[in-house]
């Protein structure tokens, strides 16, 4: 089952195995590390393409970092990895940290993720108004993300690392809180009703906090389903008394005439009443 039928079946009231409105807990009593990356090394190519090598190098760094962390990465790990000499490496990056670079620009905010999360979180109403839906956006964060493993255990050591100013990516991680909330109050988001932007933003935290956390435990049992607990969490964090007709996109009845504009926190002006 993929994470949207998950999700679907969440809508629906079911559970991801079972019945009832809610999942158990997917957590082994005896936890074990996911195993994230296999042993198996790139398979060589002589005649690769100067766009080819760079995105293997980036692949092969995320291997790296992901197990190794920033600082315990060198680069003869990654032309390891790669099967060229840590000389040849060099034609194509021209440091340590213009290789991290790479990784986080490449490989984890790509637009894919953008195009998957927002995409399908973003419905119409009946006068034309585009609105999102947050718990379905929450949901879509985490459905993404269960499916690239290395690539939150990638973001989960680099930001621990990161919190050392001297890190490469401290500046990143600071920014990149900052920036992704720019970006998230700038978007019409159909919420209830006593929900101004402060609220939200409170909500916005929270959530966010709730994922990296779940994340973190996710990668630390490998028997967890990280989309089950989160559905188990979106029970707590949007109750259908409150965020009924507010969870999906679906929600917006296409034979219905209504005007939703005034639920927008762009088109309801921060509406809070």
């Amino acid at each position: 089952m993929t994470g949207v039928e998950d999700w679907n079946q969440y809508r629906a009231g079911k559970r991801v195995t079972g019945s009832g409105p809610t999942v158990g807990s997917t957590f082994s009593e005896n936890p074990r590390a996911r195993q994230v990356f296999t042993g198996k090394a790139f398979t060589r190519r002589k005649r690769m393409t100067a766009d080819e090598r760079r995105d293997q190098i980036v692949k092969a760094a995320v291997k790296v970092i992901a197990v190794k962390g920033f600082w315990g990465m060198s680069l003869q790990d990654v032309a390891d990895q790669v099967g060229i000499t840590e000389a040849a490496l060099y034609h194509y990056i021209n440091s340590k940290n213009d290789l991290f670079s790479m990784v986080m620009e490449q490989a984890y905010d790509s637009p894919e993720a953008d195009e998957f999360i927002y995409k399908t979180c973003t419905g119409t109403d009946a006068d034309g108004h585009s609105l999102l839906f947050f718990p379905r956006f929450c949901a879509n964060n985490v459905i993404f993300n269960a499916r690239r493993p290395e690539m939150v255990k990638l973001f989960s050591i680099l930001n621990g690392e990161a919190l050392s100013p001297s890190h490469p990516a401290h500046r990143y991680f600071i920014g990149r809180n900052q920036k992704f909330w720019q970006t998230i109050k700038s978007l019409n988001w159909c919420l209830p009703r006593g929900y101004d932007l402060d609220r939200f933003h409170h909500m916005w935290m929270l959530c966010m906090s709730a994922m990296d956390g779940l994340q973190y435990r996710w990668l630390a049992d490998g028997s967890a389903d990280l989309v089950a607990e989160w559905l188990a969490f979106s029970d707590e964090l949007f109750p259908q008394e409150k965020w009924h007709g507010f969870m999906d996109p679906s929600d917006i009845d296409p034979d219905s005439e209504e005007c939703l504009a005034s639920y927008g926190l762009i088109t309801g002006g921060g509406q809070t009443a």
